[in-house]
């Protein structure tokens, strides 16, 4: 039998008709070593019979300190990963494929190395003899993933817990992903609308959907939308208010689509209006306050001389109408009555203030509106090119309201009617029961009020009448704020106008 030595897995000779053979297999192991990925080759027991340089230099052990020693107590692989290494032999020595596995390896110096390893049997004359494992040192590799991994945890955790709704949406409008909170705010749940338009989806009203696929084309172009405020319809029929913003999703420099960002500020807008309209009525409250007290003042210093006037004017009438100067010149007269007229327009306005004044907290008591509406008809004289429509539902209850005040409110705003349709019209008064209130409601077909005005009607001092100071509806509004009801109008140019006084069929 010849003597040799064993080279990896093959077997050389020291005889003469060998030497090439020799030469051949260092040629290859010096290929081997030059080979950036390690090889290490064990026999059917685990026994490491071949290592190139690479794995030498990853592990940081001599050739020495490896060949020769069992793959398995060499400590250089987790305890938990063992188990796993020799069934993966065992199957490469059956003969079942390679496939790629990943595994941590220890280092010569305490430090760990993630390699991803394929084997295959080794065989001779068919026979398997060992398994060939090449690895691959994939440490930096597996870092990236570890830190993209986390990242993509701390996205998504940011993503599924902050309080806004979140969008992704691909470059083509097609929604990628949503947070909890749309499902929250919306009703929608991931698998409604994923993969869906989000226009098709139906959240939009119709007039607001250019406006947003040409937002949507500016922010795929990289103009990204900021604070735009708009009106979404909920899985349950119901809408709010969203405030939304846009961000561009980017790989690289390329843009891949658009994240949205909503908040629903419906409540916050509901607050917002809460808040004007305290603003308001405080601000209307002193401007009350400061026209009732000039009202008082100004209104009991103007009446003792127009009194005068009047009296003055009474007795020159009497004076000159049968008098030689009355005869001569008609025109006295004529003067005296536009003087006397003009009184009266002034005593009427005194009047309207120091009404305005003394508004009284009511006086209630159990009354029946259609009295009410009755007393006031007989205080206004309807004239003929009028006609008066009464539409007063039978059987309505009693409310509990001051009955002189209330009579004030309906006066006021007939007479208005009466004053808008001078050429004649109709006149229509109804009343009914809605809800938790009783209804009044008076319609003219006069000459509609500006809709610029709308908003002022109701302010002390606003009138678009060339006569008076705007102060009738404003008493009328007061005396209905006070009584806990709403008053409030609808007009037209050229069509009418119509006022509708709510009173609470129960008093708090």
């Amino acid at each position: 039998m010849v003597k040799g030595r064993t080279v990896g897995n093959l077997s050389t000779s020291t005889t003469p008709g060998v030497e090439e053979l020799k030469r051949s297999v260092e040629r290859f192991q010096a290929l081997m070593d030059e080979i950036p990925a390690g090889i290490v080759n064990v026999d059917i027991r685990g026994k490491i019979t071949y290592v190139n340089k690479t794995i030498l230099q990853g592990t940081g052990y001599s050739r020495d300190e490896l060949v020769g020693k069992s793959a398995f107590q060499l400590g250089l692989i987790p305890r938990e990963t063992l188990k796993l290494l020799r069934k993966r032999m065992k199957e490469k020595l059956m003969g079942k494929p390679p496939s790629p596995l990943e595994i941590k390896l220890k280092r010569k110096d305490g430090t760990w190395v993630w390699i991803e390893i394929t084997g295959r049997a080794l065989r001779e004359c068919g026979v398997p003899v060992g398994v060939q494992v090449v690895g691959q040192d994939i440490t930096e590799r597996k870092r990236v993933e570890e830190t993209l991994q986390e990242s993509e945890e701390k996205f998504k955790t940011i993503f599924e817990n902050v309080n806004d709704a979140i969008i992704y949406l691909d470059k083509y409008g097609r929604i990628i992903d949503i947070n909890r909170v749309v499902e929250d705010v919306f009703g929608y749940k991931p698998d409604e609308v994923t993969g869906k338009h989000f226009i098709k989806l139906g959240f939009f009203r119709m007039r607001d959907v250019p406006k947003l696929v040409k937002l949507f084309a500016q922010a795929v172009g990289g103009s990204p939308v900021r604070l735009l405020e708009i009106e979404v319809k909920c899985k349950d029929g119901s809408t709010v208010l969203i405030e939304t913003s846009t961000g561009l999703a980017k790989k690289g420099s390329k843009i891949e689509g658009v994240v949205v960002i909503a908040r629903d500020i419906t409540e916050r807008k509901r607050m917002e209006e809460e808040l004007r309209a305290a603003q308001e009525q405080l601000i209307r409250s002193e401007r009350l306050a400061a026209i009732g007290q000039l009202a008082g003042g100004v209104g009991h210093e103007l009446r003792n001389p127009l009194s005068a006037i009047k009296n003055a004017v009474y007795y020159i009438k009497g004076k000159v109408a049968n008098s030689e100067l009355g005869q001569r010149e008609p025109r006295i007269m004529e003067f005296l009555d536009i003087i006397e007229d003009e009184v009266n327009s002034s005593n009427k306005i005194i009047n309207d203030l120091l009404e305005f004044s003394r508004v009284r907290k009511p006086s209630v008591l159990p009354t029946r509106i259609e009295k009410i509406i009755e007393d006031a008809l007989s205080h206004i004289a309807i004239p003929e090119n009028i006609e008066l429509i009464k539409k007063l539902d039978a059987g309505l209850p009693e409310i509990n309201v001051d009955p002189d005040q209330i009579k004030q409110v309906v006066v006021n705003i007939i007479t208005n009617a009466v004053e808008a349709m001078p050429e004649g019209g109709s006149l229509l008064i109804a009343t009914r029961k809605k809800d938790k209130f009783l209804e009044v409601e008076v319609t003219d077909t006069g000459c509609g009020i500006p809709q610029e005005s709308m908003d002022k009607i109701f302010d002390p001092l606003f009138t678009t009448k060339a006569k008076g100071i705007g102060l009738g509806l404003a008493v009328c509004k007061v005396i209905i704020d006070r009584h806990g009801g709403d008053i409030a109008v609808e007009s037209k140019i050229g069509k009418g106008t119509t006022f509708n006084v709510k009173l609470p069929l129960k008093r708090e």
